[in-house]
């Protein structure tokens, strides 16, 4: 353990900054650590963790570390074995639903009803499922509306039993008392349970609460931000006493209020605002040295988020300096901001790998025309967090619908259909249909439809919405415009009721979103001479293939997704697309401050991905619906002061003129990577020194306690540094299987 101490002793001197160091040595009380954006706060809280047990005889089993992820779990229980070496005893490092089920196995005797298993999403919607068809309301709502709906209401505490102001009034009440019966009679739990329960059983058990207290002495939560209302309750039991003292030595908790982005999925943003309230006597440190992003990007971050009030003020800065890393295009249209990112992209890869590029945007139907730029220039890209365009479920259902007026032999896209939107024409009515068809293989769908209405095989009902399938292709031609088409497509079929009616209010939205984008797309074609489904077909068809055969020859590709998808990552160089009000902020952001302020936590968040370029565009038109629709700039622009960024107004630049800005931005400042000098998984962020040093001639990046990883002997720590007189630099690590001797260009950081 001295060893042990000795080596933590050098981290705390040489790897963190003052602030970091008062929030790792601080040794009781309640803490409010604010992190900013790319601050280290995995390395203050683990190390935090390491302190109290090396330096303050904390008793490991003692420590509670509450996260969200498992990944991020997994990340802090590394790190912390860094620290701690072969210890037979290590604290709890884990989510809350993890600590929580941990609780309540240990004290189950406890609980008023016991359980004896953990329902996953899909057993949680087959018993809401049941329910709906026992009752008959398989028309009227969707077993996940319900379930993310009775999952909401339990993040936010809220008991149905005791609130008539229900989005469902008594259906809901009914449904939820259902599904609570149907969960103990199988004498199961579901997630949301699992923090409920916890909450229940130390309210009403005093004893029980005393010995908790005995039991921790320090507790610790990562992301604060992103807790809801049923978790702060949950801290604030395992840590507080009636009187509202503290009942532990320490509670610890980290985060970034500026951050805050989902309140859609119950976390609230005021518990990390109210924590010095609730907690008596809190301390609060602010760390505002950023490692990751140059100056530059964070000024243009901090100027925005500044505009919120619901905040701790911080100001995040940077010792990485540099100039004319903020670009803000404007642009004539969607179409054009698409061909301005590909331009971008082309010069990025003159210096770097395109992986080190995002582009990000507000939702998912914003990536249509994006994605038709990139493959039309074959820049191979990938969707996190989401699928491509013409993948989309949405897009293939009506694609299919298309496709059967341009080929009514195509099974597959009949099949798709049929059922689609529901018609209860189930299995076997398919399977009839495709006997049928296997046996008149000549015969198209219609024909098919026909022949076994007039002959009875199918009848009543079933015959009844076997002709309103037909009639959806009636005087459908493949010479027509395939606008007009897909507008009698949804007319007929009821598309957009049913996404609102069989997907959560979210979901659907995301979805009838992506249909009037499909419009929009289809519409742009048209503008191009593409004016029939069948040229249209042919075109969608040429895009798939370019993709899938992006796919099997590139490994290397630009990464999309949603602002939301992007937190915790980043980027060398990041472009967020649609800086327009409706668009960012949201249409329903409008009248409500509160979901403005979210907004602009949003974008600082994809702000603050960018470690040396950052791209902010909006478009002054926009088409909607075949029409020209002109849009605003989004108010979060002009909140930036023009002194941080450089604007173009493309205009009618053409697509050669956008490639010789984009290439001689990127080349005027080519990215030159700062030592690398952390601590963790990551590699990514700068050693926090207060200033880095100039260069020596045949200067060296290692550090000692450095964590390193090698082909052969895997993770190891640096003891000592040799620099040769020919520039080559040796060094002694301690791996796993022994002390080694290596020349440094076979070990990489960790």
């Amino acid at each position: 353990m001295n060893k042990n101490i000795q080596d933590f002793t050098e981290f705390l001197h040489n790897q963190l900054n003052e602030e970091q160091k008062q929030a790792v040595l601080l040794p009781s009380g309640p803490l409010l650590v604010v992190a900013g954006a790319g601050s280290g706060k995995t390395r203050v809280i683990t190390a935090r963790i390491a302190n109290l047990i090396l330096n303050q005889g904390a008793i490991p089993s003692a420590i509670i570390a509450l996260t969200f992820t498992n990944k991020a779990a997994q990340e802090m229980q590394h790190r912390i074995a860094y620290f701690l070496g072969n210890v037979p005893e290590k604290p709890f490092i884990g989510t809350f639903h993890s600590y929580c089920l941990r609780f309540l196995k240990k004290y189950q005797e406890h609980l008023t009803t016991p359980f004896f298993s953990i329902l996953d999403e899909d057993d949680q919607q087959k018993i809401i499922t049941g329910i709906i068809k026992r009752n008959g309301l398989t028309k009227k709502v969707t077993a996940k509306q319900l379930s993310y709906h009775i999952s909401l209401m339990k993040n936010q505490s809220i008991n149905p039993e005791e609130t008539t102001e229900l989005r469902h009034d008594h259906f809901m009440y009914e449904v939820f008392k259902a599904y609570e019966a149907e969960k103990r009679a199988s004498k199961c739990l579901d997630f949301d349970d699992l923090m409920l329960e916890a909450v229940k059983l130390l309210k009403k058990n005093k004893g029980l609460l005393a010995s908790v207290h005995a039991s921790i002495e320090h507790v610790l939560v990562d992301e604060y931000q992103d807790t809801n209302i049923v978790q702060n309750e949950l801290l604030k039991l395992f840590t507080l006493t009636d009187t509202q003292e503290l009942a532990i030595k320490s509670i610890c908790v980290v985060g970034d209020e500026d951050q805050s982005i989902y309140s859609w999925r119950g976390a609230t943003v005021t518990n990390i605002l109210n924590f010095k309230k609730e907690f008596k006597d809190t301390t609060i440190i602010k760390i505002e040295q950023n490692y990751r992003s140059v100056q530059p990007i964070l000024e243009a971050a901090n100027q925005i988020i500044i505009h919120n009030e619901q905040r701790n003020p911080k100001n995040l800065w940077s010792t990485r300096q540099g100039s004319d890393r903020v670009l803000v295009l404007a642009c004539s249209s969607e179409y054009q901001e698409a061909d301005a990112i590909t331009s971008l992209l082309k010069a990025i890869t003159h210096e770097q790998k395109l992986e080190t590029a995002a582009v990000l945007y507000r939702a998912h139907y914003q990536s249509r025309a994006i994605e038709e730029a990139l493959i039309k220039r074959s820049i191979p890209y990938r969707i996190i967090g989401g699928i491509q365009f013409y993948e989309r479920k949405e897009i293939k259902d009506l694609l299919a619908y298309l496709r059967l007026v341009v080929n009514p032999f195509d099974r597959t896209s009949f099949f798709r259909v049929i059922n689609c939107p529901q018609r209860g024409l189930g299995q076997a009515f398919e399977e009839i249909f495709y006997d049928r068809w296997h046996a008149e293989p000549f015969m198209n769908f219609i024909d098919i439809a026909a022949r076994l209405c007039t002959e009875s095989i199918v009848q009543g009902k079933k015959a009844e919405s076997l002709r309103s399938f037909l009639n959806i292709f009636d005087r459908l031609n493949p010479s027509d415009r395939p606008s007009i088409i897909l507008e009698v497509i949804l007319k007929k079929t009821g598309y957009l009721n049913y996404l609102k009616e069989n997907f959560d209010e979210q979901e659907a939205e995301s979805k009838i979103d992506n249909v009037k984008e499909f419009m929009q797309g289809i519409l742009h074609f048209e503008s191009q001479q593409i004016t029939t489904v069948g040229t249209f077909l042919e075109e969608v068809a040429l895009l798939q293939e370019k993709i899938a055969q992006s796919k099997k020859e590139e490994t290397h590709s630009v990464v999309l997704m949603t602002l939301h998808a992007a937190k915790g990552l980043e980027f060398d160089h990041v472009a967020i697309v649609g800086l327009n009000e409706d668009l960012l902020p949201s249409a329903r952001s409008a009248h409500d401050p509160d979901g403005m302020e979210e907004e602009r936590r949003l974008l600082y968040v994809g702000i603050t991905r960018a470690r040396e370029r950052l791209v902010l565009s909006y478009a002054r038109n926009r088409h909607t619906y075949g029409q020209m629709t002109e849009y605003i700039p989004s108010r979060f622009l002009r909140e930036i002061p023009s002194s941080l960024f450089t604007r173009h107004d493309l205009g009618y630049t053409h697509q050669e003129q956008l490639d010789m800005i984009f290439k001689q931005w990127i080349g005027s400042h080519k990215v030159e990577r700062p030592p690398i000098m952390t601590f963790g998984l990551k590699s990514n962020t700068l050693t926090p020194n207060a200033t880095p040093a100039k260069p020596a001639e045949h200067s060296c990046t290692w550090k000692k306690n450095q964590p390193v990883t090698h082909p052969q002997f895997g993770v190891g720590i640096i003891q000592e540094i040799e620099l040769k007189k020919n520039g080559k630099v040796y060094v002694t690590a301690n791996f796993k299987t022994g002390t080694k001797k290596i020349e440094s260009s076979f070990i990489k950081p960790v």
